[in-house]
């Protein structure tokens, strides 16, 4: 892993095209509902339960998008989530491309962005999830959406999406062509009687690697008439620059876990890392969370209910990971909508220690540095964030997490009594949550799961 200082990223002026629009596209009898329905997406994923939109005062709409990119016409879909009081509306717009397998993994922080009154876009601009997710979800609905074809080979399409290229450069277009009509607050916008101050990109896996890629290769470029960013922040996540992420106008969170550590030196990926800033030309965190795994298992006891590419992925014996994944992850998220919008200034914190490019360790297996929580603090458990595979396994169990929980008597040569432990585990909560590392709401949960547990 390189270490490397980088310097502002020069802003282009050439003129930005703004996509076209049309809709709100009708929900009828024969065209039927967005993907598979307001609360769903292309496919299942990442784990998390679908949003229940009216409770918060939320509606959906889809509309469709169009352009064109190097003189190759797009018209691709734009499902958008908002409230339907635009009293309500909080100026920010949060803007994904639709993941490669179908997902739309940024509205899995749904909380954050519906609790504050944000709205939410998602961008039907890369091939293969167009292809591959959107159109088969409902073949009459989407019979008239086309995206340019680069002419890339067609076989493994998972692994040309997480590679970046002449595709990829077409979805980067098409993004910045619909953020300018976001930002442009047209009168025929899906935000219409509203105003959009904030536009933001981001996106989780593959999604977070195509938001690094457009910082790299886009965010200069993609500038309003006055000047300034077409989109004012990125929330890269779960996703490593191969390249150190570049200084911006823009504030950027790149929050990963030590899953996707192991993992991407597993695959013998490049891992670049940079210095965190406050610059007000280079407002950067990067966080590494301990314990962490690529796919949240929280709750669930069979990782073939989040996805369906992990069939097998735990052996007999083994016990799947119980870390709070999803809980961590909305504190990155709040921590980024603050500094963009209020300017508070977010808690750093360490990487993940290494030695010899290898993570260190402490007594009980569990690494290092990182961002710290009372599940490694505190621990009733060693945290495998990557499960290891070998020969003849399903390849997919490395994204997953397993916990090797400590015996009765290790627990009470460690803590004494459960009431001991607990209070030790409570007070560490606490701590979480005065360093902005864990939302109020989610400390009560997890003080009150961690009390049912039968340890001792």
């Amino acid at each position: 892993m390189a270490l490397a200082a980088v310097e502002p990223a020069r802003a282009a002026t050439a003129p930005v095209v703004v996509a076209g629009i049309t809709g709100p596209i009708p929900v009828t009898a024969q065209s039927g509902e967005p993907f598979r329905g307001e609360n769903e997406q292309p496919v299942a994923g990442p784990g998390l339960p679908p949003p229940v939109l009216i409770p918060y005062g939320y509606v959906e709409e889809e509309y469709f998008v169009f352009g064109a990119v190097d003189g190759k016409p797009y018209k691709t879909s734009l499902l958008v989530r908002k409230p339907r009081d635009p009293a309500k509306f909080s100026g920010l717009v949060a803007v994904e491309t639709v993941h490669a397998q179908g997902a739309i993994p940024l509205w899995g922080n749904d909380r954050a962005w519906m609790s504050g009154g944000h709205g939410w876009a998602a961008v039907g601009s890369q091939l293969v999830a167009l292809e591959d997710h959107i159109r088969k979800a409902n073949p009459a609905r989407y019979s008239s959406l086309v995206l340019p074809n680069a002419g890339e080979p067609t076989n493994a399409p998972m692994s040309r999406a997480m590679s970046g290229g002449a595709q990829d450069r077409i979805s980067q277009a098409i993004l910045t062509q619909v953020g300018a009509l976001l930002k442009a607050n047209a009168a025929n916008g899906p935000f219409r009687g509203m105003r959009v101050r904030y536009l933001v990109m981001g996106g989780a896996s593959q999604t977070g690697g195509t938001t690094l890629r457009y910082i790299e290769q886009s965010h200069a470029a993609a500038r309003t008439p006055a000047g300034g960013p077409i989109y004012d922040g990125y929330l890269p996540m779960e996703a490593l620059a191969e390249r150190p992420v570049p200084a911006t106008d823009a504030v950027i969170v790149h929050a990963v876990t030590e899953g996707d550590l192991i993992f991407t030196r597993a695959l013998g990926r490049t891992i670049a890392l940079r210095p965190d800033s406050d610059a007000p030309n280079d407002r950067y965190r990067h966080y590494q969370f301990t314990g962490d795994s690529h796919v949240g298992t929280r709750g669930i006891s069979d990782p073939l209910t989040v996805f369906s590419t992990l069939q097998g992925g735990v052996k007999p014996g083994e016990h799947l990971s119980q870390f709070p994944s999803a809980e961590l992850m909305a504190s990155a998220v709040e921590n980024f909508l603050a500094w963009l919008m209020h300017g508070v200034t977010p808690p750093r914190a360490a990487p993940i220690e290494m030695s010899n490019n290898e993570i260190v360790r402490d007594e009980f297996g569990n690494a290092k540095g990182g961002v710290r929580s009372a599940y490694v603090d505190v621990p009733t458990a060693r945290y495998i964030a990557s499960a290891p595979v070998s020969a003849g396994d399903n390849p997919f169990r490395r994204l997953i997490g397993l916990e090797e929980p400590f015996a009765p008597e290790k627990l009470r040569t460690l803590y004494g009594t459960r009431e001991a432990y607990l209070a030790r585990f409570d007070a560490n909560i606490d701590q979480m949550v005065q360093g902005r590392w864990l939302l109020a709401q989610d400390a009560g949960k997890l003080k009150a799961d961690e009390a049912k547990r039968p340890l001792f």
